[in-house]
């Protein structure tokens, strides 16, 4: 019934549905607690595809434990759904989460800025050209923000992701 209202929505109006994927990787799923399978994930983009719906992704760098290649293998990933849009966003940990309580109990590396730009420009390169990016970082409150507080200064990180792109002739 969902999926009908949203067909029908969609003709009437400009729609778009914003699925968070967060990452492939099921170790890392279960440990953030995201609710859903990836195999769920794929289903519910083919439905919205098969309606001709606009499917935007969220995925979120900087997972505690995974890796520069598990973050671009996200990506790469994205590329087979067909997906119409993505906005990618660097973890954040905020004060009174769970993520806040484990980072205190067991700290875990957080990426310094210079990291996730390398691992933003380097997805943008894998990144079907057709798929359009909507956010290449996101904002937290500032009085929340435990780590990474680089974030909080957003024209900067997009300067930096758009300076590595000049310096070494990379386009999306």
């Amino acid at each position: 019934d969902t999926l009908d209202y949203l067909e029908e929505l969609n003709k009437r109006t400009y729609l778009t549905i914003e699925l968070g994927l967060q990452t492939i990787h099921e170790k890392t799923s279960k440990l953030i607690n995201r609710g859903h399978t990836l195999e769920e994930f794929d289903s519910m983009v083919k439905k919205l595809r098969n309606r001709n719906i606009d499917v935007v992704v969220h995925i979120i760098n900087g997972l505690h434990y995974e890796t520069k290649d598990q973050m671009i293998e996200t990506v790469k990933y994205l590329n087979n759904l067909k997906i119409d849009g993505i906005k990618i966003h660097m973890l954040h940990i905020m004060k009174d989460t769970p993520l806040a309580t484990m980072y205190a109990n067991n700290p875990f590396h957080v990426l310094t800025l210079n990291e996730y730009v390398d691992i933003v420009v380097n997805q943008l390169r894998y990144l079907d050209e057709n798929i359009v990016i909507h956010r290449l970082t996101g904002d937290a409150p500032k009085d929340l923000l435990i780590e990474p507080t680089w974030t909080l200064k957003k024209f900067v990180v997009l300067n930096e992701i758009d300076k590595y792109m000049r310096k070494n002739n990379i386009y999306q």
